[in-house]
């Protein structure tokens, strides 16, 4: 097994194994902690953007707070009112 298929074989069990969990506490804060973040794409006190693999994490609400909680984990607190996520399709060239 060449090294380029061990690389595409652990990215394949990192999109397995990401995980997002929302926290619903009483009263109107909310938690959403998400583990194997690749990336942080855009950040702001009423939208936060986040890369996964595979897909975009888009989290709305006010005011939001993002915290990092480990290698790859982030933790958002606030006001959430929506989460949405959006496909990333890979452009895959026929010849």
């Amino acid at each position: 097994m060449s090294l380029r298929d061990k690389i595409i074989g652990l990215e394949e069990q990192a999109a397995r194994d990401c995980t997002i969990t929302v926290q619903i506490h009483g009263g109107k804060d909310r938690e959403i902690y998400v583990e194997n973040c690749r990336k942080i794409i855009s950040c702001d006190d009423d939208f936060i953007t986040l890369g996964i693999f595979g897909a975009n994490v888009r989290v709305s609400g006010v005011p939001l707070i993002l915290e990092n909680f480990g290698v790859g984990g982030v933790k958002i607190s606030g006001k959430i009112t929506s989460v949405e996520f959006t496909e990333i399709l890979e452009n895959v060239d026929e010849k």
